[in-house]
């Protein structure tokens, strides 16, 4: 689909919905609706035609950037136009897939103190 469209939204979920992230990774949109199925709310996009997860901190409306590696390599290089987040989340626990059913949560804030003057 984002070789035919040339868009898509990348969507950033925190853990409170980590169980229809996995639900949503398990199947195939092709037979199912999977805002439906898994009670996630569509939300229009303001620069491409995929729709915003409504329940998820961030989404990112994106346009293909660069193809030229997709036969060799996989890779589709993205040029972000949009970026939203849910300003009511003061402190979101994001969800990162590292693969084989494990993930990344980030959150946790360190202090590196800079040396520059």
């Amino acid at each position: 689909m984002l070789q035919a469209s040339g868009e898509c939204v990348i969507n950033i979920p925190t853990v409170e919905i980590g169980k229809q992230v996995v639900g949503c990774g398990n199947c195939s949109g092709k037979k199912i609706d999977k805002f439906k199925k898994f009670g996630l709310s569509p939300k229009p996009a303001k620069h491409v035609k995929a729709p915003l997860i409504g329940e998820c901190y961030a989404n990112l409306e994106c346009r293909v950037y660069d193809s030229s590696m997709v036969d060799e390599y996989s890779l589709f290089v993205l040029e972000v136009i949009k970026a939203w987040i849910d300003p009511a989340v003061k402190e979101p626990r994001t969800l990162h897939h590292c693969g084989s059913g494990t993930f990344m949560v980030a959150g946790e804030r360190i202090t590196l103190r800079s040396k520059m003057k």
